[in-house]
């Protein structure tokens, strides 16, 4: 079984989410979520590392708080993101958008692909859901 890594798993989270709701409130509700489930470092780190890639955007490097001079962080995927998410996972660009979520799940399953970090699978497995 192989493994994404951190900073792919907390991508696909994003990409789920932009695909269920695009919006940055509901964008920095996953944010909360997943900063407040996952060692601070680690999801400090992974984002950090997105960012610098140009993969996320809608922050500054994370500090160690999620305001920055009273403008509350609403990280998300960019389009460079979502191709990279659609290469990992084999989703070709011609699938619609509303059937997105159903290659994501599928894809995971036939890639024998673990979702190593709790948070993310959880959110993954109720967000994709039929």
């Amino acid at each position: 079984m192989g493994e994404l890594a951190v900073k792919e798993q907390v991508l696909l989270a994003y990409y789920v989410q932009y695909y269920l709701e695009n919006k940055p409130d509901v964008m920095y509700e996953l944010h909360e979520r997943m900063s407040e489930n996952m060692a601070p470092a680690v999801y400090e780190i992974a984002m950090n590392n997105l960012f610098d890639q140009g993969l996320v955007n809608g922050l500054e490097k994370i500090r160690q708080y999620d305001e920055n001079d009273g403008y509350i962080i609403k990280p998300m995927i960019t389009n460079e993101g979502v191709l990279y998410i659609n290469n990992v996972l084999g989703i070709q660009s011609y699938v619609s958008n509303s059937s997105k979520l159903k290659y994501v799940k599928n894809s995971l399953i036939t890639s024998n692909l673990e979702l190593t970090i709790p948070v993310i699978a959880e959110y993954i497995e109720e967000s994709t859901k039929e």
